[in-house]
C-alpha cells in the first residue's frame, strides 16, 4: 500500500477535527448507542477528532484509541485535552492491539478500513478484543457513488481520480464491501447500515466546501497517477466549489455505518 492519501500535516489534521465536526450529528451520533461505563476502543483514531466527539455526546464512555502513526497520536492528545475528553492512546497495528480477549464492549471504526491493505484482519482482531456480544461500528464511504448535478467532465475526470487514488492507496469502494468483510471476519446481526446523502438548496454549500476540502487534501496525490492532468483535476474541484451557484444543484455519495456483534 501506498503512503496515507490525505498525509500528516498540520493542516490535514485540522481538516480531520473539522471532519469529525461535519459528522457529528448526522452520522457519529444519530443511530449510536452508548451506555455509561461502556469500554470503547477506535481503531485507527488519527488525531482524536472521532473520541473527542463520542467522549463529549456519551459522558461516562471509557475511550481508548489505537493508531500506528506517532505524529497522529501527539495531535491527538493535545487536541483530547482541549475538547475536555479523557481517553487512552496506544501507538499499534490495528492488527495486532496490546489488548487481552474480550477487553472491550464496543469497538468504533470511521474512514479507516479504506487506507488498510486487509481490512478483514483488522476486524478480525476487532473481534477477538470484544466481548461475548460486545458491539463494533464502522463507517465508510464508496467514492464511485459521487455525483454531482450538473456535472462537467473536469469533474467528472476528478471523481474518477478520487477512486483510482483511493484504490491504489486502499480500498475505493470499502463503504460497499464492508458488510461483506466484517461476514468474513466472523461478525453477525450485520446492519450494512446504506446511508445515501443527497444535498440540495442550503445545505449543498457546506457538503461542497467539505468534499472540495477533502479532496483538496488529496490532489497532490492524485496529480501522481498515471494519465492525470493537475489542470483538469483544479478545474474540476473549482467546478465542485461552484456547484451551489448553479440552479438546482446537487451533489451526493452513498456511506455505509455497518454495525455488527461478536
Amino acid at each position: 500500500m501506498t503512503e496515507y492519501v490525505h498525509g500528516y500535516g498540520t493542516r490535514e489534521q485540522e481538516r480531520l477535527v473539522e471532519q469529525a465536526e461535519h459528522w457529528r450529528e448526522r452520522l457519529i451520533v444519530d443511530g449510536t448507542t452508548l451506555e455509561s461505563g461502556t469500554r470503547l476502543l477506535e481503531l485507527g483514531c488519527g488525531v482524536g477528532a472521532v473520541l473527542a466527539v463520542l467522549g463529549q455526546e456519551f459522558p461516562g464512555v471509557r475511550l481508548h484509541g489505537v493508531d500506528i502513526e506517532p505524529k497522529q497520536l501527539e495531535y491527538a492528545r493535545g487536541h483530547l485535552e482541549r475538547a475536555g475528553v479523557e481517553a487512552t492512546l496506544i501507538e499499534a497495528d490495528a492488527t495486532a492491539v496490546p489488548f487481552e480477549d474480550e477487553s472491550f464492549d464496543h469497538v468504533w471504526m470511521m474512514w479507516f478500513l479504506e487506507h488498510v491493505p486487509d481490512p478483514v484482519a483488522v476486524l478480525r482482531e476487532a473481534r477477538r478484543v470484544l466481548v461475548p456480544d460486545g458491539g463494533i461500528t464502522a463507517v465508510e464511504v464508496d467514492y464511485s457513488t459521487t455525483r454531482a448535478e450538473p456535472s462537467t467532465s473536469a469533474f467528472e475526470a476528478l471523481a474518477q481520480a478520487m477512486v483510482r487514488g483511493m484504490a491504489a492507496a486502499g480500498w475505493s469502494d470499502a463503504g460497499t464491501r464492508l458488510p461483506g468483510w466484517l461476514e468474513e471476519a466472523g461478525f453477525r446481526g450485520i446492519d450494512p447500515g446504506e446511508l445515501p446523502f443527497w444535498w440540495q438548496g442550503d445545505d449543498l454549500a457546506a457538503e461542497a466546501a467539505y468534499a472540495g476540502d477533502v479532496i483538496e487534501s488529496a490532489l497532490p496525490a492524485l496529480a501522481q497517477l498515471p494519465g492525470a492532468s493537475e489542470a483538469e483535476l483544479r478545474a474540476g474541484l473549482d467546478d465542485l466549489r461552484r456547484l451551489p451557484s448553479q440552479p438546482g444543484a446537487g451533489l451526493g455519495w452513498v456511506v455505509h455505518k455497518s454495525t455488527a456483534v461478536r
